[in-house]
């Protein structure tokens, strides 16, 4: 029998305005910050159920999917009472919403895409802190407000008088810094990995092309040693067949491929090579060393 599905029931609700839009968020019992997906997905023109499924995929975002209860956006609209909607934690909205390419982005009028796309970059580089603060600072003027980038700090503990209210709220609120500080040391982890890998990147890129210029400046890789056994080998069986001595034979070679000593022959070449030796067994088949199958 299908378990059925858990949904939870929001302690607060609130619109979270954005770049001239809103983000539909809740706060839940554990004071867990989410966002509500379908209006999310809306605003980028994002199939909502696609982006849901997804995320259940992904393993860094399944577990901060969850099911709430969500009022309508419009006191009184059409659109009926509390319905149940997916929404995902502001954990695990930064690994989504990152995933996202905002290169993917097709709309057939080419400003409303570029709008789009920056869109997307604004959600990934400032929904999750906006979000955070939203919630944090609301009703705690005591919170202090954000200077360029969001920069939050934590509530004085309230003295051993304060009422149950008053230590709701408080715990309510460090629940949420928190969980801000955690986010905040894993995106700085992140980008130190995201430089490392870069500077790997950029190291390897340096390598490859110092690498490059060496082999320019040596010339094609030379004929292996193997092959250069095996061209002593062919001039030693020629110059038993055609009385030329060896001299002679390593000359005629050497001029053929226009080089000053034969083991410079690059190894590329080496199909050429046998080819010239067996013009130089008319009728006869190109002699086998002893070795040439260990060889190859």
């Amino acid at each position: 029998m299908t378990e059925p599905e858990l949904v939870l029931d929001p302690v607060e609700q609130d619109v979270v305005p954005f770049h001239e839009h809103e983000i539909i968020a809740v706060r839940l019992a554990d004071g867990r910050v989410c966002v509500v997906l379908r209006w999310v997905c809306e605003t980028l023109q994002l199939d909502p159920q696609g982006q849901v499924r997804r995320i259940e995929r992904t393993a860094s975002t399944a577990s901060e999917l969850v099911r709430v209860k969500v009022r309508p956006r419009v006191t009184g609209s059409r659109g009926g009472g509390v319905q149940t909607m997916p929404a995902i934690t502001l954990r695990g909205f930064s690994p989504w919403i990152l995933g996202i390419n905002p290169d993917e982005v097709k709309n057939d009028d080419a400003a409303e895409a570029e709008r789009i796309r920056e869109l997307i970059m604004a959600y990934q580089e400032e929904a999750k802190d906006v979000l955070y603060q939203h919630f944090l600072n609301k009703g705690h003027p005591t919170v202090a407000e954000p200077q360029g980038a969001a920069v939050m700090q934590p509530l004085a503990a309230p003295g051993p008088e304060a009422g149950h209210e008053e230590l709701a709220t408080y715990h309510e609120t460090m629940s949420l810094w928190h969980r801000w500080q955690a986010d905040q040391h894993m995106q700085a982890w992140r980008k130190e990995m995201q430089l490392q890998q870069g500077t790997i990147v950029e190291e390897g890129k340096t390598m490859g092309n110092l690498l490059s210029n060496i082999q320019e400046r040596m010339g094609p890789a030379r004929i292996t040693t193997e092959h250069q056994t095996l061209v002593q080998f062919y001039v030693s069986q020629l110059s038993d067949r055609t009385k030329k001595t060896p001299a002679t034979i390593y000359a005629q070679l050497k001029t053929a491929f226009s080089v000053p000593r034969y083991d410079e022959i690059p190894e590329s070449d080496w199909p050429r090579v046998e080819q010239w030796f067996r013009l130089q067994f008319p009728g006869q088949k190109l002699p086998e060393s002893t070795t040439q199958g260990g060889l190859f």
